[in-house]
């Protein structure tokens, strides 16, 4: 399922901006590239997009598509710490009663499916999540659209060959969607809206991935938090690559407790979990219907 209030970014210029294949990290550096996708909500009030009070919920881990032996994920903790310390270097801070934002924090790995049963209508589940993973709504939107129809005219399947006549951004977001990826995916809503309004306001998203092939998950997505940081709450047009370096996690030292919702706090629990389940289906693939 998609938020559908997300904007409609322009998608043109993405390749002249430097948005290509992605180099995978060499043997003997540390040095790989990020792929930043951020967007506000088109009726965001400005005083959320800016540095303000938040808590967080921690969507967990995912490995989606097929699996692979030998994942060194960080832990929930670790994670946990590292999504503090980069809020916390752009002047976000956390406040458990009263905040400005909630946001959910989903991380992982994911690959393609190979064993996914082919929709007769609408893309794979799997391949939905890997292609807006790497781009904008309106980019993502763009490419799903094209593959549809190929599919009603006897195309093909993303997974085999580039659809025919996809160029320029589009057949890049083919290209990147192709690819494992290490990425973690933060969200903004609206706190009031939740509590008061009992209404799903989104605020603002970013999605930071890296290829699998970019280092160990655990050095990966420390590196991704911390350079990633800085478009917390921005708007970008186009997808963004960023150079960036691996990075080791450190000792966790803030408890969920600090984070998450305080225990008395008037929020819509129901909401949020609808919130949480519908966005684990989204950004893992998999199927709703089980």
């Amino acid at each position: 399922m998609k938020i559908s209030v997300w904007p409609k970014l322009c998608i043109a210029g993405l390749l002249g901006a430097g948005v290509g294949p992605l180099a995978n990290a060499g043997l003997f550096t540390d040095n790989f590239e990020m792929l930043t996708v951020a967007e506000t909500s088109k009726d965001a009030p400005q005083n959320l997009t800016s540095p303000t009070t938040y808590c967080a919920i921690d969507g967990g881990y995912i490995e989606a598509g097929d699996s692979i032996a030998g994942d060194s994920a960080p832990t929930p903790d670790q994670v946990r710490q590292e999504l503090v310390d980069a809020l916390r270097s752009q002047g976000f801070q956390p406040d458990t009663a009263s905040p400005n934002l909630l946001l959910t924090y989903y991380w992982g790995v994911i690959r393609r499916d190979r064993e996914e049963i082919r929709r007769p209508y609408g893309v794979k589940y799997n391949e939905d999540a890997r292609i807006r993973l790497v781009s904008t709504e309106a980019l993502g939107e763009e490419v799903e659209n094209h593959i549809l129809g190929r599919q009603k005219s006897g195309g093909m399947d993303m997974d085999v060959s580039s659809p025919r006549l996809l160029v320029g951004p589009t057949a890049t977001v083919v290209q990147m969607a192709r690819q494992p990826r290490i990425f973690i995916i933060v969200s903004a809503f609206d706190y009031q809206g939740l509590t008061q309004r009992h209404e799903e306001m989104p605020v603002w998203r970013v999605k930071l991935s890296a290829q699998e092939t970019a280092g160990d998950m655990d050095e990966v997505i420390p590196a991704l938090l911390e350079k990633g940081a800085a478009y917390f709450g921005k708007n970008l047009i186009q997808p963004k690559i960023v150079e960036n370096t691996l990075s080791k996690s450190g000792a966790a030292s803030t408890p969920a407790s600090a984070v998450q919702p305080a225990a008395g706090a008037s929020i819509d629990n129901n909401l949020v979990q609808s919130i949480l389940q519908r966005e684990r289906v989204e950004f893992s693939g998999a199927n709703p219907k089980g």
